[in-house]
């Protein structure tokens, strides 16, 4: 007889206790192991998102709540900014690029972003099927977002305001499906995605003028220049020019009346950090598991061992 095979039946001759120690162990390893695979995808996960976007611009309040309103588009944003605000700060001499988001519509449950081709070059995005919607009304579904709804290019939709299923429906502009895109890792996943004038469009309709109204002509005119004047945006990701920017372009945008900016290195890394609080609390929890099936493989071992002392005697004195 094998020194292995007097192993695994002395393993075996108590099956209920060895199945015990293995699993305690197995839950130990495996506890570890997700903790650590959570922490290093959610880590990924962010830098993918955060890929080429030095600031966000949005309404006064909480610079955490606009990076996770903006960039991962986990929040509900505090408020809007006048879309003129776009226009002052891509004229910032150390702006390079700057996207514009309207936000406040879903479908079932999924964000409708009203924004500009840009967004799609940030993530380099590309179309698994159809195209990119560049009109008004028109809609790509990310493919996440394809997956979930079942919608398919040639398809309608009418968005809802915010993003639960109870919303009010906006019947009278609904949204058709151009094109589909292929899976990116990043947050354009879970996004519906629509030109910003989209937004604006369905929002007009929505609270516009009686029919009667619309047929006054001046009546008309006074209400596109209203309109003009009113339209809003809901955030913008900014990108410098050079270094330079971060010194001082976050400064001159906090002193601006209405805007607040939010810097997502910054922000993220101070989420990350109370994100991490918990990561290490599983991860320590997950140790403490490992070292009990240790000790409890420990004892059962030198019980066995103990017990079988006049098993071992005699095999050494055959």
């Amino acid at each position: 007889m094998s020194l292995w095979r007097l192993a695994w039946q002395y393993l075996w001759a108590r099956p209920l206790v060895a199945a015990l120690n293995l699993l305690m162990l197995a839950l130990g390893f495996g506890a570890i192991v997700l903790v650590t695979l959570v922490a290093d995808q959610l880590e990924q996960q962010a830098r993918r998102d955060l890929a080429g976007i030095d600031l966000v611009v949005g309404a006064k309040g909480s610079p955490l709540q606009l990076i996770l309103a903006g960039v991962f588009h986990l929040d509900v944003p505090g408020g809007n900014i006048p879309a003129a605000a776009a226009r002052q700060i891509a004229a910032h001499p150390l702006v390079a690029r700057v996207v514009p988001l309207a936000l406040g519509d879903g479908v079932r449950g999924w964000r409708i972003v009203g924004t500009s081709p840009d967004y799609l070059a940030l993530y380099g995005a590309q179309t698994a099927e159809g195209r990119l919607g560049q009109r008004p009304l028109e809609a790509g579904l990310g493919a996440t977002v394809a997956g979930a709804t079942g919608l398919a290019p040639g398809q309608s939709f009418a968005g809802a305001h915010g993003l639960g299923r109870e919303g009010e429906a906006h019947g009278r502009t609904p949204y058709t499906v151009v094109g589909t895109l292929a899976p990116c890792g990043c947050v354009l996943d879970r996004l519906v995605l629509t030109a910003t004038e989209s937004v604006w469009v369905v929002h007009e309709e929505a609270h516009g003028p009686s029919p009667e109204q619309a047929t006054d002509l001046d009546h008309a005119t006074d209400a596109e220049d209203a309109h003009e004047a009113e339209r809003e945006l809901t955030l913008l990701l900014v990108q410098y020019r050079s270094p330079l920017a971060a010194a001082t372009l976050p400064r001159w945008v906090n002193a601006q009346d209405g805007l607040q900016a939010a810097a997502p290195a910054l922000e993220s890394a101070r989420l990350f950090r109370t994100v991490g609080v918990g990561v290490d609390v599983m991860r320590g929890f997950a140790v403490v598991l490992l070292v009990v099936a240790g000790l409890s493989v420990f004892v059962a071992l030198t019980h066995a061992v103990r017990e079988r002392e006049p098993d071992l005697a005699m095999l050494r004195m055959l």
